[in-house]
């Protein structure tokens, strides 16, 4: 087959700060035995050796270009490079991993050979700092059935139809770390993924990489609730992997959540004491993210020096915006309401108000500020976040 009739493959390379390992990088896409290849780097803004780099392959190699600038992080970076690609299918290689001789030559046959698939997968090898394999990711064939219980694919063997990945709008700018996972489960959704039994690349596992620094305090929620999105549940399997933030845990993993750029619903004022205290009356307001409006709000209380089991419970009535939603009463020392609010306001008044107006004697706290419990935490939470916070809650 002749270069005209071969298709262009744009490899995308989102880049910070990987001076250490980006050449190998390079090179292992510039000396495919593919020839019909541009290698788009995106970089950051990098203060280390990357741009010297970069800015030598620039002037040697003509199928390679790249742009250095501050973005707002690796999705934002791919988005860009997927915009300014040429191609008709696309690689997506970050800076510390490598292809394997023959990987892009591999995929464009089996993408040739099954025009339905929208984007393919191979096998991919685990290597250390300094590039030694030590074990096999555990690919296999994907579909929305296996990709609900993990993350069969191993992004770096990926390689996607650029209409296909146009068509999805990219990968989710609000995500940081499994952005890749979230663009598989939509692709999915509309088209077969292909998977070739060819080892196709190389991802490195080192001390400075995400996967290693950030895969519980970002990578989890960030699996959740893509889980949440996509399926409106999260498997058994999920649940079990993580048990440490089931029942009242499960409000520490909701604070990560939070953290997440793909929330903005906030409580804008609240007259709880600096104590935690709640007054008789708790008065709440929040604005709702109008992309993810709050389906309800999450009030963890708590009733210190008292037994678990309230020897008398009391009642706590929830008003929103003036209407009567939802009594509760409350029978143990730890407990947790669901006042439901109307995805269709973006504003809410929430107004708790309890039947309790005796404190328990404790010398520390102070007595004129009845209410008889603490308001831990009040958290607002999207259908996709109330989804997490049910799976994890029992």
């Amino acid at each position: 087959m002749s270069l005209p009739q071969l298709p262009l493959v744009s490899v995308i390379t989102p880049s910070y700060n990987q001076g250490k390992f980006i050449r190998e990088t390079i090179d292992s896409i510039l000396k495919q035995d593919y020839p019909n290849i541009e290698h788009i780097v995106v970089d950051g803004g990098s203060t280390d050796q990357t741009l010297s780099i970069l800015q030598e392959y620039a002037q040697k190699d003509p199928r390679f270009r790249f742009i250095s600038e501050p973005d707002n992080g690796q999705s934002h970076a791919i988005n860009k490079g997927l915009a300014l690609a040429k191609g008709q299918i696309i690689g997506w290689l970050n800076s510390d991993d490598t292809y394997l001789p023959g990987a892009i030559r591999n995929a464009v046959h089996a993408l040739q050979q099954q025009p339905a698939w929208g984007m393919l997968h191979g096998r991919g090898q685990v290597v250390d700092e300094s590039g030694t394999a030590y074990s096999a990711y555990p690919s296999e064939k994907a579909d929305a059935k296996s990709l609900y219980q993990s993350c069969v694919i191993c992004q770096p063997t990926a390689f996607i139809r650029t209409h296909v990945f146009r068509q999805m709008g990219g990968v989710d700018e609000r995500l940081q770390f499994c952005m890749d996972y979230d663009l598989w489960m939509r692709i999915a959704k509309a088209y077969p993924i292909g998977f070739i039994p060819e080892f196709l690349a190389s991802a490195r596992i080192h001390g400075a990489c995400k996967s290693a620094t950030q895969w519980h305090s970002v990578g989890v929620p960030e699996v959740l609730k893509s889980l949440a999105k996509n399926y409106s549940s999260i498997p058994p399997g999920w649940v079990s992997y993580v048990p440490q933030y089931r029942g009242m845990g499960v409000v520490d993993l909701l604070r990560q959540l939070k953290t997440l750029r793909s929330n903005s619903s906030r409580i804008t004022s609240m007259n709880r004491y600096r104590d935690l205290w709640a007054p008789p009356i708790l008065r709440i307001t929040m604005e709702s993210d109008p992309a993810a409006p709050a389906q309800f709000l999450l009030l963890k209380g708590k009733i210190p020096g008292v037994p678990m089991q309230l020897p008398k419970p009391f009642t706590l009535t929830a008003l929103v915006n003036g209407m009567l939603v939802k009594s509760f009463t409350v029978t143990k020392a730890l407990f947790a309401l669901e006042i439901p609010l109307d995805p269709r306001s973006l504003t809410h008044r929430i107004d708790i108000s309890s039947t309790s107006t005796s404190v328990p004697a404790m010398p520390q706290i102070d007595n004129m500020r009845v209410g008889g419990y603490l308001a831990e935490d009040v958290l607002p939470l999207s259908h996709e976040e109330a989804i997490v916070y049910r799976a994890f809650r029992n």
